[in-house]
C-alpha cells in the first residue's frame, strides 16, 4: 500500500484510506448525478453541525448526570455522618 512509504501506522492508514475512497465516491456521485460543489458543501456543512450538536448535546447530558450522582453522594455521605 502506498501508505507503507509514509511510515503511518496501520489504523491511521486505514483511516486516512477509507476518508480518500469515501471522498473520491462522493465526487462520482456528484459527477453523475450532476451535483454542484456548492450543493455538496452546502449538504457537508449542514451534516456536521448536525453531528456537533448531537455530540454536544450528549456531552451535556453525560455532565448533568454526573453532577447529579455527586450531589446524590454528598448528599448521602453528609446524612450518615450527622446520624452517627
Amino acid at each position: 500500500m502506498i501508505f507503507s512509504l509514509l511510515n503511518l501506522r496501520k489504523k491511521t492508514a486505514a483511516i486516512l484510506a477509507g476518508i480518500a475512497i469515501a471522498a473520491f465516491c462522493l465526487w462520482g456521485i456528484s459527477i453523475w448525478h450532476n451535483i454542484s460543489a456548492k450543493e455538496m458543501l452546502s449538504v457537508l456543512l449542514a451534516t456536521l453541525i448536525m453531528l456537533s450538536t448531537i455530540i454536544l448535546t450528549a456531552f451535556i447530558i453525560i455532565v448533568l448526570f454526573n453532577a447529579l450522582k455527586l450531589t446524590v453522594n454528598k448528599t448521602k455521605n453528609s446524612e450518615s455522618e450527622t446520624t452517627d
